[in-house]
């Protein structure tokens, strides 16, 4: 597929979200318009705002209100001349029960993709996956092993399916049901691409935990747990395992190569930066912010990095390098006002 020019309509669902956000700010740097979906107008002045800091040019952004992500006329109209979409967004309001969810999320997947269709412009979709569609934390690593765009999280997936009562009542379900989603949801856009052959093709991004600037709407997701943790609230250093970290803004950039780049076309993305681990975050913490109290350290595998090895390759050499941990952790509170 050609590359997507300087200039081109860029569609960011969700776009007022934590990668939302920066995913749009890359775009309008990058030099594309952008057309921002969101639910509601309640954080409009301040992402525009937040992407001004930056100094990115907001008469270039629109923003268009799609408050169903499973509708094909909202879609279509949300995409109508687009060039690109950044597919970014989950849905909201699933009705029913929470199994629901993930069959919600691949009505809404092949939703965008028949959109993307129908409107006939679109070269390239980018679907903001993330690493549990591809391994579930806590894992222990093998020496030998490196987890790959080929990887699929069909364990974690088999577990959802055949949860118990008690698992569904523990603290495990809600990662369950997430990985779940993200499992079906980016497996039945590929399968869609493979059986409707469209004109355009897609990527799809796999971020672990991100942390950076929050550019609107506060602390929310992953960039919440520094914040979190600089309330010295303990609870996510004794119960959130170790894993990989991304910073929100390489994780923006790297949308916008994946719908840039030619070579991109048709893969799966690791977009992770370096291991991390509770006990470094909070040196970083204790260093920078020497004024705020965080919990303790923690020993055993809480305390230790994530051993795990990823082969981040691809989004590394489309970079051309990452946001260390500790310039982004410190990013983070700076934003949240510390």
């Amino acid at each position: 597929m050609p590359a997507i020019p300087p200039n081109s309509l860029i569609v960011v669902t969700g776009v007022t979200g934590y990668i939302g956000s920066h995913v749009g700010l890359a775009a309008l740097q990058a030099g594309h318009r952008v057309r921002g979906t969101v639910r509601s107008f309640a954080l409009a002045e301040e992402l525009k705002a937040g992407y001004a800091k930056y100094g990115a040019d907001v008469s270039k952004l629109e923003l268009v209100k799609l408050d169903d992500l499973t509708s094909d006329a909202q879609l279509e109209a949300a995409f109508a001349d687009a060039d690109g979409v950044a597919h970014v967004a989950v849905p909201g309001g699933v009705p029913g029960s929470d199994d629901e969810s993930p069959q919600w999320a691949v009505q809404s997947s092949n939703a965008v993709l028949r959109a993307a269709r129908k409107v006939g412009t679109v070269k390239r979709v980018v679907f903001t996956s993330s690493s549990v569609a591809s391994i579930m934390p806590p894992l222990v690593a093998h020496p030998d092993r490196v987890v790959t765009d080929k990887d699929w999280n069909d364990a974690g997936l088999e577990t959802w399916k055949t949860a118990t009562e008690e698992t569904k009542n523990s603290p495990m379900w809600v990662r369950l049901r997430y990985a779940a989603t993200k499992v079906l949801s980016e497996k039945a856009a590929w399968e869609w691409v493979e059986q409707e052959k469209p004109d355009f093709d897609i990527v799809t991004i796999l971020p672990n935990a991100n942390f950076g600037p929050s550019l609107c709407g506060g602390p929310r997701t992953t960039g919440a747990w520094i914040h979190q943790v600089m309330q010295n609230d303990d609870t996510l250093v004794k119960n959130v395992p170790p894993q990989w970290f991304v910073d929100v803004r390489d994780n923006g950039r790297l949308h916008v190569l994946a719908l840039a780049t030619p070579s991109l076309g048709g893969r799966r993305i690791w977009a992770v930066a370096e291991p991390s681990e509770w006990n470094k975050i909070l040196a970083i913490i204790r260093k920078a912010f020497p004024h705020v109290q965080v919990p303790d350290d923690v020993s055993g595998q809480q305390g230790e990095p994530d051993q795990q090895r990823i082969d981040n390759s691809v989004a590394t050499e489309a970079l051309g390098g990452w946001i260390g941990l500790e310039q982004s952790v410190i990013d983070t509170a700076r934003s949240f006002g510390f």
